[in-house]
């Protein structure tokens, strides 16, 4: 059974993580280009005033949601899907597929020094992963360079940890381009990362209550240019 839930027009995968592991493995034993990103509520509502943004998210195979809010936003999840959403289980659970089938990725980021530090965190986590990284500040202005220097390293898998909506251009602009078996959009998610304590509990309501807001927003113009076109 498909799994989905619509946030603001974007539809994105509520499948549990060993369901949504068991699909992605039997799609990326095919040839192609596979898509996957991690969404959060800034890049959701981040989506409403950047087209571009809209039309990726749109364009992934699959989207991962990597923010308990989403889900409370919608009413949606269980308290272990929640759990596993804030634990970032499914970064965990793909990175070892990709390390267990010895797949070779390319890191890319902007900086060279947080994408050295992101290389260096990855290869502890993962040491039996090959790995080679590129950051964009050195290819300023000469994007077909890079794109062309990441086929060279032939990798399986494209991590990007560029910042939305970078992340999102790059992809638009370069995804034909691109030779890898598959794309995996993280963004600036720190996989180590969980919020905690008081401080924690007030910023995942914050946006739980910033994303909900959002929602009924563009519920609220669905329905006036839906009037407007029946006038």
């Amino acid at each position: 059974m498909i799994r989905v839930i619509d946030v603001a027009g974007i539809r994105l995968d509520d499948y549990s993580v060993r369901e949504l592991i068991m699909i992605l493995e039997r799609e990326l034993a095919k040839p192609g280009f596979h898509t996957i990103e991690e969404v959060n509520t800034d890049l959701l509502m981040l989506a409403a005033s950047d087209d571009q943004v809209k039309k990726a998210l749109l364009a992934m195979e699959h989207t991962v949601i990597s923010e308990a809010a989403v889900l409370e936003a919608v009413n949606a999840g269980t308290y272990q899907r929640k759990r596993e959403v804030e634990h970032h289980d499914f970064f965990y659970e793909i990175m070892r597929v990709i390390e267990r089938n010895h797949k070779r990725i390319c890191l890319l980021g902007v900086e060279e020094s947080r994408t050295v530090a992101m290389e260096e965190k990855l290869c502890r986590l993962f040491p039996r992963c090959a790995m080679v990284s590129f950051a964009l500040e050195l290819y300023e202005g000469a994007a077909d360079a890079l794109v062309n220097e990441i086929n060279a390293a032939t990798a399986d898998v494209i991590l990007s940890i560029l910042p939305s909506p970078l992340q999102e251009h790059f992809f638009m602009e370069n995804r034909e381009k691109l030779s890898a078996n598959l794309w995996y959009g993280i963004g600036l998610m720190n996989p180590e990362t969980v919020r905690k304590g008081l401080l924690g509990w007030v910023d995942h309501h914050i946006r739980t209550y910033r994303l909900e807001r959002h929602i009924n927003r563009s519920k609220q113009e669905s329905v006036k240019n839906g009037s407007g076109k029946q006038e």
